[in-house]
């Protein structure tokens, strides 16, 4: 069966643009944590996940949203925030993502890159990737999302970030994936910077011209790993490697089973 790695994006799981009003204090997130989630986007794409099962392997991994942008931002302003707190606030947003898989009647488990990534000038992946195979061949989806891994550089107190978008890409080519989906907020990669007006969505286009166009370009809300040029950029070893990145709106069911499918929907990144 086709190998996919699908990675739900934290603005379209999460109201990410309102990190400014996410809690701090890791004992009011769990409270917080489901106004702050699209739950009806969540059940929605755990549903189509579990249509798509049959037909082939998936893989996914999930963004922060403000379970983790707002934290390293409060950390990066002098607010007392440990890397503990982050990983545990991501692990509330996990908790949420993983009842909704299994009220869908969907076997998966998380492999969190918490205990399993090492960040040494690059991120080591492999112990993830392994276990995520491992789950894999038994018939269980494996689940990742961004966090903080120890780091040999300092970072958050020997901590560094690292972004779903990395985690999805690492383990695309370690696992021979077909293809990278990212799902967004979005109906693609648009011709015109959103916040110059309302563009048509590009059916395909190469990576270095996509890296150039989107350079500059801002980002919506709170994003500690850089918004939609460093998702491109995070992924050009799998796409120099061809594996596409096809990147699609979620929020319209039906649009990850045609990515799936190869038909024509969102923006497909190849190489060139």
């Amino acid at each position: 069966m086709p190998k996919i790695v699908v990675k739900l994006g934290g603005s379209f799981l999460t109201r990410k643009s309102e990190s400014d009003s996410f809690p701090i204090d890791i004992r009011l997130i769990e409270q917080a944590a489901p106004s702050f989630v699209f739950l009806d986007r969540l059940r929605r794409i755990s549903a189509e996940t579990g249509d798509l099962l049959s037909g082939q392997s998936l893989m996914l991994v999930h963004g922060a949203g403000p379970f983790g942008h707002a934290l390293v931002d409060g950390y990066r302003s002098g607010i007392e925030v440990t890397p503990v707190d982050i990983h545990g606030s991501m692990l509330v947003l996990n908790r949420l993502v993983m009842k909704s898989l299994g009220e869908t009647g969907i076997r998966s488990e998380t492999v969190s890159p918490f205990d399993t990534v090492e960040h040494r000038g690059e991120f080591v992946t492999g112990e993830l990737s392994s276990r995520m195979k491992d789950l894999e061949r038994r018939g269980i989806v494996p689940v990742s999302h961004g966090d903080v891994v120890p780091s040999d550089s300092g970072g958050i107190d020997g901590y560094e970030v690292v972004s779903g978008d990395t985690i999805a890409c690492d383990i695309s080519l370690s696992w021979k994936a077909r293809k990278i989906i990212m799902v967004t907020d979005m109906d693609g990669i648009l011709d015109v910077d959103p916040r110059e007006g309302t563009g048509k969505t590009i059916p395909q286009i190469g990576y270095e011209e996509c890296v150039r166009m989107l350079r500059g370009r801002g980002r919506k809300g709170s994003d500690v790993t850089g918004g939609i040029a460093q998702k491109i950029i995070s992924c050009e070893r799998p796409i120099r490697a061809g594996i596409p990145l096809h990147i699609i709106s979620g929020i319209r069911y039906g649009n990850l089973s045609a990515a799936c499918a190869g038909e024509p929907v969102g923006t497909v990144v190849r190489e060139g």
